[in-house]
């Protein structure tokens, strides 16, 4: 293990399973700015690959002084960050999936942005791989400094999936610290959210940057945080029970604590639609479809769940509340059409 003589800026953690196709490229785009190799430690998290993943891997810790490569058992991908985590040094953490990329002068941008305060969580822009449009865009920097005004929003990029991933997303290595925060073993559902969702519950600023640093990668289905995910509604009340027992260690006021409760029963009911339109790609029959809807909605309605009062959500969560499996079912069809 290599010993800095200063603290990094930034820790850098890519978990890294058989992404033998796309980890030059990855790793790659870090080094396109040479001030990556002055503040910043790269932490490549080998998380059991067959390929020949950890050999190029060790060949960048052979290149280049400021990579560190972890070796370990397959564990998965909330696995492998949570021991990227472990090791990591910098004041900031950015993670990055093996799969995806950083635009160029992306350690720069961040580095501007810092410099105009420091926020204790940013959200960048995100551009999708070979396409001009965007699956984030923020027009212009929308700066947050109160917990009354951050906690709409978060509810709103729960709502929005937007909380969901990791990447793209600058955190403070204090705040997880200090609070232990980590991403859920024992599911390959959620984790990612769960973490962002607790770590917001510990912010007191937040950034929502026009600035497109990560460039995101649909083609590869494969990869450790981008797979089909059957039963998705049931599968996420493991990551909901690790939300819920942090809730009760955060301290939040009640209307806070009322807001995510909210956000977190409407990102349940959302995974019925998910599971309806894995069950039309699967070619399920429309009766089997009905039945295992409305099982799924009488489990979601037992919970007494409330829901956030807007013409967004109602629009998602009405048909569930009132077992209309029918439209639940034609709104996933469409989906599946338009992807």
């Amino acid at each position: 293990m290599r010993i800095r003589n200063t603290q990094p800026k930034y820790s850098v953690i890519i978990p890294v399973y058989n992404a033998e196709g796309t980890l030059h490229r990855c790793v790659g785009s870090l080094f396109s700015e040479h001030s990556i190799q002055n503040n910043s430690e790269i932490i490549l998290v080998n998380d059991g690959s067959s390929d020949s993943s950890l050999s190029i891997c060790n060949e960048y810790s052979e290149r280049y002084n400021n990579v560190r490569v972890i070796d370990k058992q397959n564990g998965g991908v909330s696995s492998a960050r949570n021991a990227g985590l472990d090791e990591a040094s910098g004041r900031f953490i950015l993670f990055v999936d093996s799969d995806d990329y950083l635009t160029p002068g992306c350690i720069k941008i961040i580095d501007e942005v810092i410099d105009k305060g420091c926020p204790d969580l940013i959200q960048f822009s995100v551009r999708i791989d070979n396409k001009t449009n965007c699956l984030i865009k923020y027009n212009s920097p929308l700066k947050l400094q109160s917990r009354k005004d951050i906690m709409p929003r978060i509810a709103d990029m729960m709502c929005r999936k937007i909380i969901n991933a990791p990447w793209a997303k600058l955190y403070k290595r204090s705040i997880i610290e200090d609070h232990h925060i980590r991403f859920p073993l024992g599911t390959s559902v959620g984790e990612d959210r769960a973490f962002n969702i607790v770590y917001s519950f510990y912010i007191e600023s937040l950034l929502l940057s026009e600035k497109e640093t990560y460039v995101l990668n649909t083609d590869n289905n494969d990869s450790l945080s981008r797979k089909r995910h059957k039963d998705l509604s049931m599968q996420l009340e493991t990551a909901n029970e690790y939300i819920n027992n942090e809730l009760l260690c955060a301290q939040l006021t009640k209307e806070e604590e009322a807001i995510y409760r909210q956000a977190l029963n409407f990102d349940t009911c959302t995974g019925i639609y998910n599971d309806a339109k894995l069950m039309i790609q699967d070619r399920t029959g429309w009766f089997t479809r009905q039945k295992r809807l409305i099982q799924i909605c009488k489990k979601i309605n037992k919970q007494h769940m409330k829901y956030p009062k807007t013409r967004y959500c109602s629009m998602i969560t009405l048909p569930v509340k009132l077992y209309l499996t029918p439209v639940i079912d034609a709104i996933a069809w469409k989906l599946t059409r338009n992807r």
